[in-house]
This record gives structure tokens, C-alpha cells and sequence, in this order.
């Protein structure tokens, strides 16, 4: 751990324009979800979130080193015209569209003059509906408060209903999160098990963004992306089936806030996905903007902006950001990516 910790050490105090000379790389790109300092029952089972005194830790830290956040347009500008960057370029970027993206990092985001791009889940805008992941979150939530004598009884019930096995209560949450993979009409019939009223919750807790915050949110200058039409897993749509959630979604953006092109966020991953497929959606429709995917600063097509998540509380501590522990890590990562690649090219089987 010691050693780790003096690597990850030496790696953060490196220039990062030695990281960019070796990769050619004039800027990276860091997204989050959400930003609480409370227990979002929807959210907590799907991932760890920074509170907004962690989030600004690291807006503060950006600016303290000296990094120059820019505009999802300066970005764009600069792929499509090779227009020159500020030295030390970071974008910033939000997925899915919840509602702190407005109430808690918004005006974080104002007190420092950080631009941002929002991306947002088109079908979900105005709480029209709920992500299966979140419901999925909400389902273990319930689990959790259950005796163990009802969690057994609900684990005989998944094996009764999905084939699913559970050896024990600890299995519980894979299994719920199983059925998300498996078929989100499932996480429907597991929710209405659990005796759980989606569209109550919905009611309750509106998860997501309104068209009027999003408006405000274009108003204040921020940049609005698609994040999909409903958060699916594009690995399994057929090609027609990737292009027209691509499209719709960028053209319902584009409908609230007029701008020219719209940014794509893939949900979970792009990989595996034909970049010759993407490049012709992007001729044919020209509202659709660049595509940002989650794979660090690892090389991609040109149109393809890769990056790392910043959601991870790990390692913070009060008024200090983990923020140059991640930097240093998708920097490293992307280098030791470059050279395992140039080996296999150099040494073709």
C-alpha cells in the first residue's frame, strides 16, 4: 500500500504536459452523475457520489493548479478546425440529469466560472419516468430494511420467478441488479414484489431535471448533451436502433435549447461499438455533435471524447480533492494503454 501510495505520489507531481507530450493529447475530459451530501436511496446502491463540499474541493483544485476548464464549443471547434487550447484543457461533464445537476452543482459550478456540459436522459426530463438502474437502487434499499427471515423469503421468491439462486442475503443485490441486465421489464416485476410504487417514488423524490431547469441551465450558459432516449445498454440495439436513439435524443435537446449541435454521452460504455457506424450518423445528422465515452483519456476517433469519472469519494479529506489522484491514474493508465498497443503492433503474431 505504501508503495502504491509513493507511485501515485510521483505520478501526481509529474508535469501534465509531460503526460501530453507522450500522448499527444492536448486536453481531458472528467465526468460525474450527482453531487448530495444526502443518502439518495435511488442513487447510493449504484455507485459512491462526492458531497458538495468534495465537489467543490475539486473545482477549487482545478483552479488552484492552474487548469483551464473550457467550453464543450472551444472543444468541438478545436476537433473540427484545429483551433489551438489553453495549456492544461479540461472539460467538464455531468450524465443522466438528475436534479442536483440544477439545486447543488450549478451554482458551485457559477461561484467558480466553471463551464459544464449536462447530459440528460430525454425520456426521463420532467420525472416522465425512472431509469431501471435507479429502480433497481430503490428495490436493495428495501431489501436492506427487511428482517432476515424476509429476506429469505424474498430470495426463495427470485428463484420462483427469475430461476435466479441466492445463497445467501449478501447475493441479493446482484441478483436485483441481474434482472436490470437481463430485461429492465423485469426490475419492474421485481419493484412491484418489494411492494414499490415507482410513480409514487417518482412523486416523491423527482429525480430528475425539468425542461425549465434545463432551459435555465442553457441560459446560463452551460452546455446541454443527450445521455440516450431511456439509459440503454447500446451493445444490444441494432444499428438502426443505435442511430435513431442517438438522433431522437439530440433533437429533443436541441428542441428546448436551440443549439446547433448537440453533444452525445454513450450510457455505460461505447465500446465494441463501429466507429465508421457513428462517424456516418454524425454525417447524416449534423444537430448530432461530438460522442464522449468513459474509457480515461485512452485514444479513440477523433469525433470520440473519452473520460474519467470524478464521482469517487475515496482518498478525500476535508478541504482536500482526490481530484490530482485521479487525473494522475487516467494519465497513467492511458500511457500504459498507448505502449501495450504499440507492442502488439510492433510485434504482430
Amino acid at each position: 500500500m505504501k508503495i502504491r501510495d509513493s507511485l501515485w505520489k510521483f505520478a501526481a507531481a509529474l508535469p501534465p504536459s509531460w503526460y501530453q507530450a507522450l500522448l499527444h493529447r492536448d486536453y481531458f475530459s472528467i465526468y460525474y452523475h450527482v453531487v448530495s451530501d444526502g443518502a439518495l436511496p435511488h442513487i447510493r446502491h449504484l455507485y459512491a457520489y462526492k458531497t458538495p463540499e468534495m465537489f467543490e474541493d475539486d473545482l477549487r483544485y482545478l483552479r488552484k493548479h492552474a487548469y483551464h476548464p473550457i467550453t464543450y464549443d472551444q472543444l468541438s471547434t478545436f476537433v473540427s478546425h484545429g483551433t489551438s487550447l489553453p495549456s492544461r484543457a479540461v472539460i467538464l461533464t455531468v450524465d443522466d440529469g438528475l436534479s442536483e445537476c440544477f439545486s447543488i452543482m450549478r451554482p458551485l459550478l457559477h461561484k467558480y466560472d466553471i463551464p459544464c456540459t449536462f447530459f440528460i436522459t430525454t425520456n426521463y426530463l420532467d420525472n416522465c419516468g425512472m431509469g431501471a438502474e435507479l429502480k433497481a437502487s430503490l428495490c436493495v434499499e428495501k431489501v436492506n430494511s427487511m428482517k432476515s427471515d424476509q429476506k429469505t423469503a424474498f430470495a426463495n421468491v427470485l428463484l420462483t420467478e427469475f430461476g435466479t439462486i441466492v445463497s445467501n442475503p449478501e447475493d441479493i443485490k446482484k441478483a436485483i441488479f441481474s434482472c436490470v441486465a437481463n430485461d429492465h421489464r423485469d426490475i419492474d416485476r421485481v419493484c412491484a414484489i418489494l411492494g414499490i410504487d415507482i410513480e409514487q417514488e417518482i412523486r416523491k423524490i423527482q429525480p430528475y431535471l425539468t425542461t425549465e431547469e434545463v432551459r435555465q441551465l442553457d441560459a446560463d450558459g452551460f452546455t446541454i448533451g443527450a445521455h440516450s432516449l431511456g439509459h440503454e445498454r447500446f451493445s444490444e440495439l441494432t444499428l438502426e436502433e443505435i442511430e435513431d436513439n442517438i438522433t431522437q435524443a439530440c433533437q429533443r435537446v436541441q428542441s428546448i435549447t436551440d443549439q446547433p449541435e448537440i453533444p452525445f454521452a454513450f450510457p455505460f460504455t461505447a465500446e465494441g461499438l463501429s466507429r465508421e457506424h457513428l462517424a456516418a450518423i454524425r454525417q447524416r445528422h449534423p444537430e448530432v455533435g461530438l460522442m464522449f465515452g468513459v474509457d480515461g483519456i485512452a485514444p479513440d476517433a477523433p469525433f470520440m471524447i473519452n473520460r474519467f469519472c470524478g464521482d469517487s469519494p475515496l482518498y478525500t479529506k476535508p478541504g482536500k480533492s482526490n481530484l490530482g489522484r485521479a487525473i494522475s491514474k487516467a494519465w497513467l493508465e492511458a500511457i500504459s494503454l498507448n505502449l501495450h498497443h504499440k507492442l502488439r503492433s510492433s510485434h504482430p503474431h
